[in-house]
């Protein structure tokens, strides 16, 4: 057994020393849709990426890698060179909107991959309205969420999904404008009810009658 010892001793300082599973890294791709149509998009990854970022904002601090922009809306989006390869057709209607995302798989390609070889990790786009129609791994409340590596793999011309956004502002006009049409024909028509009453009593025929009353009454 003595004899055996140093091997014995040898094998644990090995598994020891010996470099276990690497984990990959986290990547978390975030796309906010405002109310107003605007856009917020983040990127948290527990490493620099390895891409040019000219075109986001560095958030300071923290133990991950964060990058943050502010875009108008979805022309704006689609005219960076670095950016999703998401093509977005808006149909307004008139008190609410349908916004349908669909997948381009050429565009932007060395990005997204450029992404993705960053580690394993997830694209979550948050809508504010209903989400109808989803090709996303998980829909939970407003965010429709994919993992990216299943991204690769979807086909061109692929619908991410359509949801019903409700327009605030045009709504609560509708709103306003309704209630204050109603409120002016019920003043309209207790103005007429109120002329009604008073030529009823004031009226020509009321009068001779009156005075024949009073003719009567002298005799």
């Amino acid at each position: 057994m003595k004899k055996f010892f140093p091997l014995i001793l040898t094998l644990l300082f090995m598994i020891m020393l010996w470099p276990g599973p690497v984990q990959a890294a986290e990547v978390l791709w975030q796309i906010d849709l405002r109310d107003d149509g605007s856009i917020y998009e983040s990127l948290t990854m527990d490493q620099s990426p390895g891409f040019d970022t000219r075109e986001w904002k560095q958030l300071e601090g923290g133990e991950k890698f964060k990058l943050e922009r502010k875009l108008e809306n979805w022309q704006a989006y689609q005219a960076l060179s670095q950016s999703l390869p998401i093509k977005a057709e808006i149909k307004n209607y008139i008190v609410f909107k349908k916004t349908s995302l669909f997948w381009e798989k050429n565009k932007s390609a060395g990005f997204l991959q450029a992404v993705t070889d960053s580690g394993q990790g997830q694209l979550r786009i948050r809508i504010p309205g209903a989400i109808g129609e989803s090709s996303a791994d998980e829909v939970k409340d407003m965010t429709a969420t994919w993992e990216l590596k299943s991204l690769a793999a979807m086909e061109d011309g692929q619908k991410l999904l359509a949801a019903s956004v409700l327009d605030g502002l045009m709504l609560g006009v509708i709103l306003f404008g309704t209630g204050f049409l109603i409120i002016i024909i019920w003043f309209m028509r207790r103005m007429k009810r109120v002329n009604n009453l008073i030529q009823e009593r004031y009226s020509l025929e009321n009068i001779g009658q009156e005075e024949d009353l009073d003719e009567n009454d002298d005799w």
